[in-house]
């Protein structure tokens, strides 16, 4: 279906696979996008001195240039650009440095039309403004999505930390590995919270301007050459009143996380540039891989700033640790799917079940929604079965079967 815009919005493609490319930019424009491609890193950097698109599909692996480093230079340029980058199962966890970095998402080879349509509608939908963060008021349709209880023990103790938090006014710590959900682990605390009606403001450590960071936190005031001040809001007044989010708060800058616990300290803030005590009322939530503890031990996070951040913290466990509860996230994700795409795949043969079950997901329930994604549009039959599923995951299960062949299914 293509959707009515006042103009058509523009996609800009890159990768060196020329075949991909065509049939993207094929595909995408009788979808109503006006599509350019181009198959290098310098050439997408020349092409972006004089257009600006909507959003870029970036390959991972690109002959001139890594991903990485592309990406870097494209929020550099444009921070607000939503980038889906193109990446094979064996790169997720470079592909989870690009989602720190400011990556919108990432899509697996081999690629489903339908799902890459899917992830750059949402992209487009998403409200990103300024840097990568996330303002909502009420409830999110992503969170919403994402978003889902377990019914083991592991779930129902983390449920029990939620409920126990959410009405005080609490500052929040959220550690687990990269994928396991602290965002939405966040956004419901805010949810349950009396600041639920309030603005929930998501900001990443790591796609902060790097000349910028404190102004893109706590805004700035110039003056003009007509005498004039240009006054900027960050995110801090954009969350006045409910919730900042800070995840991988590991990668803030030492005199940001300075100027964040003067914050702390006296709830009172001044926008770089300026001079005038501005009172704000707001909860901070932050996430981290590793405990912040240890990074206080070796100068890399600020004792003062720990403390005041650590009124309650919360950790939330690998899947792989937590095996009993992968097929209702894996069941929740069939549904979601289905809905996204009209169809009624009905549940998974017992062969794909154990493979689910048992696979590592080393970026857990983020890598395991967009397998499941992908297997509802690839399936013919009412039951997703092997063939469904990425060759990796089979193959990877299998040969640890054999080695552990008395281990439960």
């Amino acid at each position: 279906m293509v959707i009515k815009r006042n103009y058509m919005q523009k996609i800009l493609v890159i990768d060196d696979d020329r075949d991909l490319c065509f049939l993207l930019k094929q595909f995408l424009g009788r979808k109503g996008y006006d599509v350019s491609i181009v198959f290098s890193g310098e050439e997408a950097l020349e092409h972006l001195q004089h257009s600006k698109p909507d959003l870029i599909i970036s390959d991972l692996r690109l002959e001139d240039i890594d991903g990485i480093t592309l990406l870097g230079r494209i929020k550099e340029k444009y921070a607000d650009l939503p980038v889906i980058i193109i990446t094979g199962h064996s790169d997720l966890k470079t592909s989870a440095l690009a989602l720190k970095q400011g990556a919108y998402d990432y899509v697996m080879k081999p690629l489903l039309t339908e799902q890459i349509l899917l992830t750059i509608q949402e992209a487009l939908n998403k409200n990103v403004r300024g840097i990568k963060f996330m303002k909502t008021l009420g409830a999110d349709k992503q969170d919403s999505e994402i978003f889902f209880w377990g019914a083991a023990d592991t779930s129902e103790k983390l449920l029990k930390q939620l409920k126990l938090v959410a009405p005080t006014e609490y500052n929040v710590i959220i550690y687990g590995e990269d994928g396991t959900g602290k965002r939405s682990i966040a956004s419901e605390i805010h949810k349950k919270s009396r600041r639920s009606e309030m603005p929930f403001v998501v900001v990443r450590s790591g796609a902060l301007p790097k000349e910028t960071p404190e102004e893109a936190l706590f805004g700035s005031e110039k003056e003009l050459a007509d005498g004039t001040k240009k006054i900027t809001k960050g995110l801090l007044e954009e969350a006045n009143g409910g919730t900042l989010f800070i995840s991988e708060a590991e990668s803030l800058p030492l005199h940001v996380q300075e100027t964040l616990l003067k914050f702390l300290q006296k709830r009172k803030m001044q926008r770089v540039g300026g001079n005038q005590d501005i009172n704000l009322d707001l909860r901070v939530f932050v996430s981290a891989n590793k405990r912040l503890w240890n990074a206080t031990r070796s100068g890399k996070f600020k004792e003062d700033l720990y403390h005041k951040l650590n009124d309650f913290n919360i950790t939330i466990s690998p899947l792989r640790q937590r095996r009993e509860e992968i097929p209702a996230f894996a069941e929740h994700f069939l549904r979601v799917s289905n809905e996204a795409f009209d169809k009624n795949i009905l549940g998974f043969s017992p062969e794909a079940l154990a493979v689910i079950r048992n696979h590592d997901w080393l970026d857990n329930i983020r890598e395991l929604k967009s397998v499941i994604k992908k297997a509802v549009l690839l399936s013919k039959t009412d039951l997703i079965g092997l063939e469904a599923l990425p060759v990796e995951i089979v193959g990877a299960v299998e040969v640890r079967m054999e080695k552990e062949p008395g281990k439960p299914v």
